[in-house]
C-alpha cells in the first residue's frame, strides 16, 4: 500500500464570506484538458511521518514555507482509501493568504514539466465537481469545522 499526505489550506473569502479550499492542477500531457484540481499532495518518502510528507508536498508542489501563515497548526483530517492501492491522508491548514499567482512547483522527472501547472481558491459547491470522490470528506470535514466555529 502506498501512502500519500497533502494540505488542505482553506479560508473565508471576505468578499462573499464563502469558504474555499486552495488546490493545485495538475501539470503533464495527461492533465492538460482535464479541469481536475485536488489537495496538494505526495508519497510518504523513507522514515517520515504523514504531518513532515505534507508540509514538504506542500512546499514541493507550491513553492510555499508556510511562514507567512498566521497559524502553522495542522488540523487532521484523517485518511480515506483513493484506489486499492494508495491511501491519502489530509491536514487542514488555516492559510487565508496565499495569491495563487506566486506559488510555483517542483517539475517531474522530465525536468521541464510541474507537477503542479495552475493554482486556485475554490468553493464547497464547486470543488465537489472537480476533485477525486474519495477526497470530498476531507472539504466535507473542513466544512463542518468551519460551520461550528462561525
Amino acid at each position: 500500500m502506498k501512502y500519500s499526505a497533502g494540505i488542505i489550506p482553506f479560508r473565508i473569502n471576505e468578499i462573499n464570506n464563502e469558504l474555499e479550499f486552495f488546490v493545485g492542477h495538475p501539470g503533464g500531457y495527461g492533465w492538460q484538458n482535464k479541469n481536475y484540481w485536488a489537495f496538494l499532495k505526495g508519497n510518504v518518502e523513507n522514515n517520515e511521518n504523514w504531518q513532515e510528507t505534507a508540509i514538504r508536498e506542500f512546499k514541493e508542489e507550491s513553492g510555499l514555507d508556510m511562514n507567512d501563515c498566521e497559524s502553522q497548526m495542522l488540523i487532521p483530517l484523517g485518511t480515506v482509501l483513493q484506489n486499492p492501492s494508495k491511501t491519502a491522508i489530509a491536514f487542514a491548514l488555516h492559510y487565508p493568504n496565499i495569491d495563487p499567482s506566486k506559488c510555483h512547483s517542483n517539475f517531474i522527472e522530465d525536468g521541464i514539466t510541474p507537477e503542479i501547472d495552475k493554482y486556485r481558491w475554490i468553493n464547497y459547491d464547486n470543488i465537489k465537481n472537480l476533485t477525486h470522490k474519495t477526497h470530498m470528506v476531507f472539504y466535507e470535514k473542513i466544512k463542518k469545522m468551519v460551520e461550528e466555529k462561525y
